[in-house]
C-alpha cells in the first residue's frame, strides 16, 4: 500500500497551518500574561503608595507642629534641639521619597498648590506669595498640597 504524496503534502500543510495558529495563540497568551503582570505590579505599587501616604500624613502634621514651636520659641537651646529633630525628619523624608513642594516665589500650580486667597506683593502675578501650610510629594505624587496665597499686582493709588 503506497501513500499518495499529494495527501502527505496536504497533511503537512494542514499541520503547518495548525502549528501557526497555535503559535499565534501562544504569543497572544504570553502578551496577555505580561499585560496582567504589569497591571498587577501597578496596582500593588498604588496600594503601597496609599499605605505609605496614610502612615506619613500624621508624621508630617507632627513635624508642622514642631516647626511652629521652633518658630515661636525664643529659647536658643530649645531652638537648636528642635532644629536637629526637624533636620532628622527631613532626612528621613528624603530617604522615603518625600519632597517639599516649592513655596514662596514659585509659580502657582493648581496641581500642587491650593490657593485660599490673594496677596498684594511685588512678586509677579500668579506667584506663590504666602505659604500657609507646607505641601509634600511622595515619589512624585502629591501627598498633601501646599495651602498658599497667590500674589497679585499692587494697585497704584
Amino acid at each position: 500500500m503506497e501513500i499518495d504524496p499529494g495527501l502527505l503534502l496536504l497533511d503537512r500543510e494542514i499541520a503547518n497551518k495548525r502549528l501557526e495558529q497555535v503559535q499565534k495563540q501562544l504569543m497572544y497568551a504570553l502578551a496577555d500574561l505580561e499585560n496582567l503582570r504589569r497591571r498587577e505590579d501597578a496596582e500593588i505599587e498604588a496600594r503601597v503608595l496609599s499605605l505609605e501616604a496614610k502612615a506619613f500624613l500624621p508624621v508630617i502634621s507632627a513635624v508642622d507642629d514642631l516647626q511652629r514651636v521652633w518658630q515661636q520659641t525664643s529659647d536658643q537651646n530649645l531652638k537648636e534641639g528642635l532644629k536637629m529633630i526637624l533636620d532628622e525628619f527631613r532626612a528621613a523624608f528624603r530617604e522615603a521619597g518625600i519632597e517639599e513642594i516649592p513655596g514662596v516665589g514659585s509659580k502657582f500650580d493648581p496641581m500642587i498648590h491650593e490657593a485660599v486667597g490673594e496677596e498684594a506683593t511685588d512678586l509677579p502675578a500668579g506667584t506663590v506669595a504666602v505659604e500657609l501650610r507646607k505641601g509634600y510629594t511622595l515619589k512624585g505624587k502629591v501627598l498633601r498640597p501646599s495651602i498658599v496665597k497667590i500674589s497679585k499686582s499692587r494697585q497704584a493709588p
